[in-house]
């Protein structure tokens, strides 16, 4: 047989299990390539009404694990990019908004979030709604005197008829709040001020993140650049 009979002989007869093999490299492949390539979530960070830039974005992520000491081919901050949280009920605004928040709340109860970088807007609602994490207690004394001035106050939504008044206007709205700290205006700082944001920028601690620690080393990251800038 010449070579070119052997080989219509080989793919005539043996043609299934070539194909089969062929699948089964590429599938090996494929999984090899995701383990050697794929990279571990130190911090999940979403930007909510906020548009941050690649060169915020590197100091904010790669930046990031650099100073916790992670090899940042191994490592990563992985992040939530153009939500947009707003009570505004235009169509568009609204259907925006209702995709934003099938990514957040989701994420939140999977805990695959734990901070959030955001607007004045965002910061509302997420404060009303009781997702951020209160921050009395949680920063220690060392964050709380660099923060001196930046830890903000919002309100807490603890029981409403939300429902009642959304199904008749008639029945008056009421709520019973309280006042938390739950908020880090981080827009003065100089880290921000070089993105030049058109308004104030907040950072909130998703209540539920088992991540706490790598949270105080995110916010004592930014603090540090901070006082680096300011220097």
């Amino acid at each position: 047989m010449t070579l070119p009979q052997k080989l219509e002989y080989i793919f005539e007869y043996y043609k299934f299990p070539l194909v089969l093999a062929l699948i089964a490299a590429v599938a090996l492949g494929s999984v090899l390539y995701y383990r050697l390539t794929r990279k571990d979530a130190l911090l999940y960070v979403a930007y909510a009404n906020i548009s941050v830039g690649d060169t915020l974005a590197s100091e904010l992520e790669e930046g990031f694990v650099r100073f916790a000491g992670a090899n940042p081919g191994k490592a990563e901050v992985r992040t939530y990019r153009n939500l947009y949280l707003s009570r505004d009920a235009s169509v568009q605004n609204h259907e925006y908004a209702y995709a934003s928040q099938l990514k957040v709340m989701p994420s939140m109860a999977n805990g695959q979030l734990d901070l959030l970088l955001m607007n004045r807007e965002a910061y509302d609602i997420l404060s009303a709604g009781g997702y951020l994490l209160p921050l009395e207690g949680f920063l220690g004394d060392s964050l709380c005197g660099r923060l001196s001035g930046r830890i903000v106050e919002n309100t807490v939504i603890l029981e409403d008829n939300d429902i009642e008044h959304r199904l008749d206007e008639r029945i008056p709205y009421r709520a019973e709040t309280e006042t938390v700290p739950n908020g880090i205006l981080i827009s003065a700082f100089p880290l921000f001020e070089r993105a030049g944001f058109s308004g104030d920028v907040f950072l909130g601690v998703v209540g539920n993140s088992v991540r706490r620690e790598v949270i105080l080393q995110y916010i004592d990251y930014l603090t540090s650049q901070s006082e680096a800038g300011a220097a």
